[in-house]
């Protein structure tokens, strides 16, 4: 697959994810110390929610980018999903465990970037009041982190998503190549 089709397939991937960019731009619902433990609760939720709807939908969204006449077309991206996780399990897993890895890989440059710029610091007003929040956080250094994990989190489900768009032309070929191959056939039966 060239580059910029895979650059393509990134960017339908990261504009349709951007419900999932609200998500980890709201501290109170993505940080224990932004906000309660039960807004974190909501946001853990919400975000496994979103995340799991962007990997189903990652094949529509990268055929809408990088569509192939017939074969690879918004209407057609979640059948031929179907079909190469049935036919070719094995690659399909794997393109599965690429998404996991790079998404792993994402939290933990989050992480990194989150002790090198961090996001949270103690609120100093805290000690004199009582109903003063124990932590101040840093909105700029959090909108940073945020943004990176959300670029990485896009790459891995654009990643997916082009593994998945290979193997289903790849299925595609091999297909029309039998049906080729068995007129052929019948046609050269037909004449002796």
């Amino acid at each position: 697959m060239p580059f910029v089709t895979f650059l393509r397939g990134w960017a339908a991937v990261a504009v349709g994810c951007l419900p999932l960019a609200g998500l980890m731009l709201t501290p109170q619902l993505m940080r224990s110390r932004a906000g309660s433990e039960s807004l974190l609760m909501v946001g853990m939720l919400l975000l496994l929610a979103l995340l799991a709807a962007a990997i189903v939908l990652a094949p529509g969204l990268n055929a809408l980018a990088t569509p192939v006449v017939g074969r690879w077309e918004p209407r057609t991206a979640l059948r031929s999903t179907r079909e190469v996780w049935r036919r070719s399990t094995g690659q399909a897993w794997l393109a599965f465990g690429a998404l996991v890895l790079v998404y792993g890989a994402g939290q933990a440059i989050g992480y990194l970037l989150g002790e090198a710029v961090p996001y949270v610091h103690d609120n100093p007003a805290s000690t004199s009041d009582p109903t003063a929040p124990l932590w101040v956080i840093d909105y700029p250094a959090y909108v940073l982190q945020a943004v990176v994990l959300y670029a990485v989190t896009t790459l891995a489900i654009a990643l997916y998503a082009a593994r998945v768009r290979s193997l289903a032309l790849g299925l595609a070929a091999s297909a029309a190549g039998d049906a080729a191959r068995g007129r052929s056939g019948r046609l050269d039966t037909g004449v002796r």
